[in-house]
C-alpha cells in the first residue's frame, strides 16, 4: 500500500516505476516461452530432416521406381480426363435425374399448396366482405389463369 501524504507527482514516479519493474517480469517470462518454443521446433526440425533421410534411404532411385512413377502420373492424367468426360454426361446421370425429378415434385406440391391457401383466404374474404373475387385478383395483382398452374 502507498504511504499517505505523496503528492501527485511522487506518486506517478511511484506507480512508473513499479510498471516498469513488472513489465520486464511480464516480457522475460515471454522471451522465456518463446525461447522453449524454438528449442522445441528446432528438435522437431532435426527430427523431420532425419525421417525424410530415412524415407528417400529406402526408396533408392532406381529405372523400376522412375518407370512406376511415370505411370503412376500417366494414370492421373487419364483419371482426371475420365472425371472431366463424366462430369460431361452429369446430366444424364440417374442419381442426378431422381434428384430434379424429386426437387420437382416438392415445388409442384409446394405451388399446390399456395394455390389452394389462396383459394381458401381468397374465398373466405369474399363470403365475409361480399367483395368481387375479381376485384381481390385485381387489388393481389393475380391473373385469371393463377389457378390453371398447376
Amino acid at each position: 500500500m502507498a504511504p499517505r501524504g505523496l503528492s501527485a507527482e511522487e506518486k506517478r514516479v511511484k506507480l512508473l516505476e513499479i510498471f516498469h519493474e513488472s513489465r520486464g517480469a511480464l516480457a522475460q517470462a515471454r522471451l522465456d516461452i518463446i525461447k522453449e518454443n524454438c528449442e522445441t521446433s528446432g528438435t522437431q526440425l532435426a527430427e523431420t530432416l532425419a525421417l525424410i533421410a530415412v524415407e528417400k534411404a529406402a526408396r533408392p532411385d532406381s529405372e523400376n521406381r522412375r518407370g512406376a512413377l511415370a505411370q503412376l502420373a500417366s494414370k492421373k492424367r487419364e483419371y482426371a480426363e475420365l472425371e472431366k468426360e463424366l462430369e460431361a454426361y452429369g446430366a444424364c446421370d440417374p442419381a442426378k435425374v431422381e434428384e430434379k425429378k424429386r426437387g420437382w415434385m416438392l415445388a409442384h406440391e409446394a405451388a399446390v399448396r399456395w394455390t389452394d391457401n389462396y383459394i381458401v383466404v381468397a374465398s373466405h374474404f369474399t363470403r365475409q366482405n361480399g367483395v368481387d373475387p375479381a376485384d381481390i385478383r385485381k387489388f393481389l395483382e393475380i391473373g385469371e389463369d393463377y389457378e390453371d398452374i398447376c
